[in-house]
């Protein structure tokens, strides 16, 4: 059985985007941010210069690398392009990158041109990006006293939830 394209002639935005374009825009976790910059719209409502605030919520480390770096990228577009501030926390398995002896060696191969979780992070904190890490996670990922980046602090659920209310947020 074939099913038929209908159109909405009250919306332009049914012949500018399709199903597919929108679900993947909502599963890119940029929800609002994604779906006004895809159907040309201004992405950051309420800011004169464009710029918002990002958090991105990592909860991969060593356990999937790729899913990891990736998360990592995505901060670091955010940053390269100035878009605005930029926060990465980490909990559950992303706890491993705060732990300076398991993020150079949490490398993807998919995107192992663009460097190990450590280097990308350097990168990002150099841009001014500010990480923070749930304390239980740290301490089961082993990311305590030495073994922490001095950069990252840590910052339990009541600072997400904070934080999310005015933010583009991105979970991986």
């Amino acid at each position: 059985m074939k099913r038929e394209e209908t159109e909405c002639p009250e919306s332009s935005v049914a012949e500018a985007v399709s199903r597919g374009d929108f679900l993947r825009t909502i599963g890119m976790g940029l929800g609002a941010a994604g779906l006004a910059g895809l159907m040309g719209g201004q992405a950051f409502a309420g800011d004169p210069e464009g710029k918002g605030k990002y958090v991105i919520v990592i909860t991969n480390g060593g356990n999937d690398p790729n899913r990891a770096v990736f998360a990592l990228l995505m901060a670091q577009v955010v940053a390269d392009k100035g878009w605005g501030k930029l926060h990465v926390w980490m909990t559950l398995e992303g706890a491993d990158l705060a732990n300076s002896n398991k993020a150079g060696r949490i490398e993807s191969p998919i995107f192992k041109k663009f460097g190990n979780a450590e280097s990308i992070m350097k990168k990002l904190k150099d841009k001014g990006a500010w990480f923070g890490v749930c304390p239980p996670c740290a301490e089961y990922a082993g990311a305590v006293g030495g073994d922490k980046f001095d950069f990252v602090e840590k910052a339990a659920g009541d600072w997400l939830m904070k934080n999310i209310q005015d933010s583009w947020v991105l979970w991986m």
